[in-house]
């Protein structure tokens, strides 16, 4: 199992996944305005500045101690930071790795972003850091995420009932998803058909013109 140490820029068409940092913190909480994005996120945005930094320095935190790698998520035909995903869980002896930390503006959730990000993320872990097994987690009342996760061809494996407890102090039942490197062939190709289709997208979005998805680092 290779790579996923710091520094990493994965580049897509319409997405840069680039290292977070403090200095995205305002522009992270602008995209963080609507409380939809916050609502089943175990580790959050938070409501405020203060706790946007306090989530940053937390995965700046698990990235120093080699369990994460976080991403800011900015739009290319703007240059804005408009969300977080990562790699998280990194596991070097049984070479897996979750993707997840993963939030976007919702105002671009139908949008190509998220299927971009994950295809990004995904081919970074199975074709340079060499793993043999992709996972995912959502929350169970999350059905959007779940959609959006199975779209992306990671396969439903398991539900854990009551496994972590939420900001609130309830339990949250999760939904674990995983793709393994015999499938990742099949999940590249279905990938790439669908980000070359057209999307109707705004301006803002698409007015990037499309080039090949690099990875540095």
């Amino acid at each position: 199992m290779e790579g996923f140490r710091p520094p990493v820029t994965l580049t897509g068409r319409w997405v840069r996944l680039v290292p977070l940092s403090l200095d995205h913190a305002p522009d992270l909480r602008e995209a963080a305005r609507d409380p939809e994005v916050r609502r089943y996120l175990l580790h959050g945005p938070g409501e405020t500045p203060e706790q946007m930094r306090a989530l940053i320095a937390y995965r700046l935190e698990q990235q120093r101690v080699g369990m994460d790698l976080p991403f800011t998520t900015v739009l290319r035909a703007t240059d804005r930071p408009v969300g977080m995903t990562g790699f998280i869980h990194i596991d070097r002896t049984n070479q897996s790795v979750e993707v997840g930390g993963t939030w976007l503006d919702s105002a671009l959730w139908r949008s190509p972003l998220n299927t971009e990000s994950k295809y990004l993320l995904f081919r970074y872990a199975f074709e340079t850091g060499r793993v043999h097994r992709v996972w995912l987690q959502t929350d169970l009342r999350n059905e959007r995420a779940q959609r959006a996760i199975a779209r992306a061809g990671a396969l439903r494996e398991a539900t854990f009932r009551e496994d972590k407890i939420r900001p609130d102090g309830s339990y949250r039942s999760s939904v674990y998803y995983g793709i393994l490197v015999s499938e990742w062939s099949r999940v590249r190709d279905a990938l790439e058909s669908m980000l070359a289709r057209e999307w109707k997208t705004s301006p803002e979005i698409t007015s990037v013109s499309a080039d090949t998805p690099k990875e540095q680092g």
